[in-house]
């Protein structure tokens, strides 16, 4: 399985994401939202994965919610890197994770898919989400 670290700049947020497939077949994904394009976010999600979260000061721990209000994007209140969007669940929820923050990031001219969800209703987000996005194994707040 492979297997990506990441996390913030400075330390304070962190994650291992553990995948089914390496990233040319799980792809990279570039939502058209304002907030993803001015972060230059780059997203992947593996539904067969789990993603493990640390966050060593949790004051420091920024979620932000816009649109629907259907997931909090995580941010790094020190160094400002937003490492993922995560559908907050009883048993850990999803996300979806920025890989612009992953120890060794992909190359800037990876093929890249834009994709537009400002159609879909709040019922059909958090339903996408659940099927696509990575499950979250532990969230360490």
């Amino acid at each position: 399985m492979p297997r990506f670290e990441g996390g913030c700049h400075c330390g304070n947020l962190a994650y291992v994401f553990e995948a089914s497939a390496g990233l040319d077949v799980l792809g990279l994904r570039a939502c058209m939202c304002r907030f993803c394009r001015v972060h230059g976010a780059r997203n992947t999600s593996d539904p067969n994965g789990s993603v493990r979260i640390v966050v060593r000061a949790p004051a420091k721990l920024i979620r932000y919610r816009f649109g629907l209000k259907t997931a909090d994007f995580l941010i790094c209140a020190s160094c400002g890197a937003y490492i993922g969007a995560h559908l907050p669940d009883s048993g850990g929820g999803w996300i979806t994770i920025n890989v612009n923050t992953f120890v060794e990031p992909p190359p800037l001219d990876y093929p890249l898919q834009p994709h537009e969800f400002g159609a879909e209703d709040m019922a059909g987000r958090i339903a996408r989400r659940k099927e696509r996005w990575t499950p979250v194994a532990s969230f360490g707040v």
